[in-house]
């Protein structure tokens, strides 16, 4: 039993190890049957496939470690490199080290490197590639690796290791060899090996893949090589066959090899075929192409090509600007070389053109009369500072004494000459020019103190121009007289006369005149008497405007000294002249027959006054005399019509209280008691305090008296209050006296506490009127406004009274005073509306303008405006503002037309603020409306008027650079910029912050279009 059972056990083990040894060979049979048939579909390029079936066969292996495992790994990665999978890198991280001693971990590093290669990941491609052991992969992948590195490193820009890689395989047979020999010749090329790069791109001449490429590099390197006869021997035909790419880069390079061989015409030919196709073009090229037109006389192309050339500071752009400048004076624009020497005369690369650069432009300056900057002045001040040797610094010395005497910028031209210590004879002629015209425009500007002192500044030297010396006197008179200095410019305007060779000034016969007036101001009335009637001799056949104001103030002159039939002879001369204010004559020649005791000539005068002047201001006043000298006539009835005249139409006139007041006595003395207590009584309640009420209370009760019923008369006076009480009235009176005696001793401080305590006390008193006014005219001067606003206003708040049109004044001008414009604008109308005095309604309407103005209500403006230029003997100054402020109004409602007909009325005084802001807004809108030409014209005429307010002027040149940039001028649009930029004094206004911005954006506008062509590479791709 025993022997059986150990038998049988043998047996049952033996079944259990065969059937085990049978089951672990159909497993390893089964691995390498996926094994083998995933190589198989791997060495047909299915990767995908293969992976999987590698995948089954690793599955299958088990645990196991064994070299066909390995292999299957191995390819298991290696599909997923071909597959570009993302767990490629670590499935190759995981074989090498899982089988560090595999025979495959050299050629995984390889084909990683190949796949981060592909990626253009070459930072980790030549990680991946140096971990490679050359020599342990295969001898045929070799040249792959040592190109693939070497171009891995290239892109990197690691050059020497690049070309050491590219030197092993370019002269090997292999694939490699042609591309390795290309970059190998390139970067022998970039590194300015010429040699050999030459020798490189030779032997690639007739490769399929780089035959088309290595000419350019070649042509390139003759011309490095400055070999330019090889250039042109061996370039010119490859034109025909080059890419569009290359053929424009071709011809420049044949052009400058001409150019450099001096034959231009040859090189204008490449030239032109190189511009035609080129996508950029840089500024050496353009300098180039200029130059070579500039050598063959054809000056208008060499202009375009070398105007593009200054976007840098460098020695380029110098050259560039001296050879412009050259071209445009033989193509005779002197303006655009005078800009082109000045830029070349900014830069100091080259001192030889710096100088003679600086002394052309200014001596073509000065000859254009060209300077709204002072440009001639400056320019020769600095040729003789920086090269007092030079042989050209007395012709240098001579044009600047001649651009003194010519600028027109006399503000800085003044300064300029100030500096000078020791003045000549040349230099002190021109002191005395500047400084009048200096002079003249502050006037022009109401500066009058300070034209004062530029007129004597060139009265020191007076003997180099008497002319100029005669103006200045009159000019000098002319201001002392604005300041109200009578006697001053009374004293100038004589010596003005009395100088010789003013007699043929056309400022000699309104001397005349103005020396007048400057005696009348005095109230020497017979030195003023002399002075009309000299101006009315020498001006009688002309009928001059002020020929009748001479024959008013002539006999208002007699009219003072009370010489009335000889006022009225002159009076006549002024009616018969007509020339200014008839109206106001008639009224005085009848008003004077009224003194004489002649009051039938009188009514007649004033009746032909009606007649003649039916819109005259003096209607109301005409009507109120006829009707007094039919008093004086003892025509009571026919002065009532004329006084019920003025009632009915004139309720705002001074005289309707005053007709009330003569119609009430007519009707008493007609014994029409009814009509004229209702006359009186109007008075007394619409007027209360007024002197006019006194009287028709008294007229009041003695209309009671008569009657009978003084209790009626007391029962009416007591319902006036204080007013009607005789006790109070005088203590009232008294009160009131004592204030206006110290208001009118001019003790301001005083009298305000005496009329403050009169209105507290008699608020209904006789004198509120008054002592309100003349209480608010003391709060004005004391600063007060808010006070003295409370007053005036009570007294506008009345019926019209004696203050009436005083209050609506000093309302008005408190008001803008305080910028409540709004208020004053409301206050100026009511002024208008009211206003007796001519002056008073003309400062009225132009306080209405100005308010207007400032509340941007454009249409009010506009019309108020139109009210002040249809004004009686309107100043320069006020038609200026009005039109001004007219046109800045049509300007904001768009009524651009009519805008610009003021601006250019306003613009012919250039030297005002006015004038040259308006000079700039015209410029502003013809360049709105694309009116280009025109509006460059116009700032040309400006600068040549020139002006005193340079702000203006050079805002205008600004706008003038964006109109050249407008017409693709860019030169002329940098240059002008430039201009501002050195001429321009003032730094904190804006203007060259404005200047600056723009030429900076000009710069990048012109470098962005001439951005330089880069030579580029080739990419070689290979089928692997």
């Amino acid at each position: 039993m025993l022997q059986k059972r150990v038998t049988y056990t043998l047996i049952v083990l033996s079944l259990f190890i065969g059937t085990a040894l049978a089951q672990e060979s159909s497993i390893y049979t089964q691995a390498d049957k996926h094994y083998r048939e995933g190589l198989h579909l791997y060495e047909k390029g299915k990767f995908g496939a293969a992976q999987k079936l590698f995948q089954k066969a690793v599955a299958d292996f088990g645990p196991d470690v064994n070299q066909q495992k390995a292999d299957a790994e191995f390819y298991y990665a290696m599909c997923a490199i071909e597959l570009t999978n993302a767990d490629a890198e670590y499935l190759i991280g995981q074989f090498i080290a899982k089988y560090p001693e595999s025979q495959k971990a050299d050629l995984a590093y390889f084909q990683m490197g190949k796949l981060r290669y592909m990626e253009r990941d070459y930072k980790n491609a030549v990680y991946w590639f140096k971990k490679t052991n050359k020599n342990a992969i295969h001898k045929d992948l070799r040249p792959e690796h040592s190109f693939k590195l070497g171009y891995s490193y290239f892109s990197l820009g690691q050059k020497d290791d690049a070309s050491r890689l590219f030197f092993e395989i370019k002269d090997t047979d292999n694939k490699y060899a042609s591309p390795a020999t290309y970059y190998y010749a390139h970067i022998a090329y970039e590194q300015k090996n010429f040699a050999t790069a030459l020798k490189g791109f030779t032997k690639l001449s007739n490769d399929d893949t780089f035959a088309p490429l290595v000419p350019y590099y070649i042509t390139h390197i003759h011309y490095l090589q400055q070999d330019y006869q090889k250039v042109v021997d061996y370039a010119p035909d490859l034109l025909e066959s080059a890419s569009p790419k290359r053929a424009p880069e071709i011809a420049r390079l044949i052009g400058e090899s001409y150019f450099h061989l001096r034959n231009y015409p040859s090189a204008i030919t490449f030239f032109e075929k190189y511009t035609e196709k080129a996508q950029s073009i840089s500024r050496t090229d353009y300098y180039i192409i200029g130059f070579t037109y500039y050598r063959s006389s054809n000056f208008e192309k060499a202009a375009q090509n070398l105007e593009r050339v200054s976007t840098e500071d460098d020695s380029l752009s110098q050259n560039a600007y001296y050879h412009l400048a050259d071209c445009y004076l033989k193509l005779n624009d002197k303006n655009k070389a005078r800009q082109a020497f000045g830029m070349a005369s900014k830069s100091t690369y080259d001192p030889i053109i710096k100088e003679d650069a600086l002394f052309n432009f200014a001596k073509i300056t000065y000859e254009m009369f060209y300077s709204p900057f002072n440009e001639a002045i400056d320019a020769f001040r600095e040729y003789i500072d920086q090269y007092p040797d030079s042989p050209r610094t007395d012709e240098a010395y001579n044009y600047l004494v001649l651009a003194y005497s010519n600028t027109k910028n006399y503000k800085d031209a003044l300064i300029s000459l100030e500096k000078i210590r020791n003045k000549d004879a040349n230099t002190r002629g021109a002191y005395q020019r500047v400084a009048f015209f200096r002079g003249i425009e502050l006037f022009q500007n109401l500066s009058y103190q300070e034209s004062i002192e530029k007129f004597d500044l060139s009265l020191k030297f007076p003997e180099y121009n008497r002319i100029l010396m005669a103006q200045a006197l009159y000019w000098k008179a002319e201001a002392n007289y604005r300041l109200g200095n009578f006697e001053a410019a009374a004293k100038d305007y004589n010596e003005f006369i009395l100088t010789a060779g003013s007699f043929e000034l056309p400022e000699y016969k309104i001397a005349h005149y103005n020396l007048g007036y400057a005696n009348f101001k005095q109230k020497k009335y017979d030195d003023a008497i002399v002075w009309f009637r000299k101006y009315a001799d020498i001006t009688a056949k002309e009928l001059t405007p002020m020929l009748g104001d001479a024959h008013n103030r002539t006999g208002d002159s007699y009219f003072i000294q009370r010489r009335y039939w000889v006022a009225i002879d002159y009076y006549d001369k002024a009616i018969t002249v007509n020339t200014l204010d008839g109206d106001y004559a008639m009224f005085q020649k009848a008003f004077s027959f009224g003194l004489v005791e002649r009051p039938e000539k009188k009514i007649e005068t004033l009746i032909a006054l009606l007649e003649k002047y039916p819109e005259s201001s003096y209607l109301d006043d005409a009507l109120f005399e006829i009707a007094e000298s039919h008093i004086i006539l003892n025509q009571p009835q026919d002065a009532a019509k004329y006084y019920s005249q003025i009632v009915r139409n004139y309720s705002g006139s001074s005289y309707h209280v005053k007709s009330l007041v003569q119609l009430g006595l007519i009707a008493y003395n007609n014994e029409q008691s009814d009509s004229a207590m209702g006359l009186y009584k109007r008075v007394v309640e619409q007027y209360p305090g007024t002197a006019e009420a006194k009287n028709s209370l008294t007229g009041i009760r003695n209309i009671y008296v008569d009657k009978g019923d003084v209790n009626a008369y007391f029962t009416y006076a007591g319902q006036l209050g204080s007013f009607a009480n005789i006790s109070i009235a005088e203590k009232d009176s008294l009160t009131y006296i004592a204030a206006e005696k110290l208001y009118m001793e001019g003790n301001c401080s005083k009298s305000s506490v005496g009329f403050s305590s009169y209105l507290a006390e008699y608020p209904k008193g006789n004198f509120t009127l008054n002592a309100s006014f003349y209480l608010a005219d003391c709060q004005l001067r004391e600063g007060q406004t808010d006070k003295a606003l409370q007053n005036l206003i009570f007294v506008i708040q009345k019926q019209k009274n004696a203050f009436t049109e005083q209050a609506l004044l000093n309302a008005s001008r408190a008001y803008m005073l305080q910028k409540k414009f709004a208020e004053a604008f409301e206050t100026y109308t009511m002024l208008e509306d009211l206003a007796e005095v001519k002056n008073n309604l003309l400062e009225a309407r132009i306080g209405k303008l100005r308010a207007a103005f400032a509340l941007d209500r454009h249409n009010d403006a506009v019309l108020a405006a139109a009210k002040v230029l249809s004004s009686d003997k309107l100043a320069e100054e006020q038609e200026r503002e009005a039109r001004f402020k007219m046109a800045k109004s049509y300007i904001a409602l768009t009524q651009i037309t009519e805008a610009f007909d003021q601006l250019a009325t306003v613009a012919r005084a250039p030297k005002t603020i006015e004038g040259s802001e308006s000079r700039y807004l015209m410029v502003k809108i013809l360049h709105q409306q694309g009116n280009l030409d025109k509006a460059e014209a116009e700032v040309f005429s400006f600068a040549e008027v020139n002006t005193p307010h340079q702000y203006w002027l050079a805002k205008s040149f600004v706008l003038l650079a964006d109109i050249y940039a407008d017409k693709d001028d860019f030169f002329q649009a940098k240059a002008t910029l430039q201009s501002v930029l050195d001429g321009y004094s003032n730094t904190t206004d804006g203007i060259i912050d404005e200047a600056t911005s723009k030429l900076n954006e000009l710069v990048k506008t012109e470098k962005d279009k001439q951005a330089a062509t880069k030579t580029d590479t080739i990419e070689i791709k290979f089928k692997e």
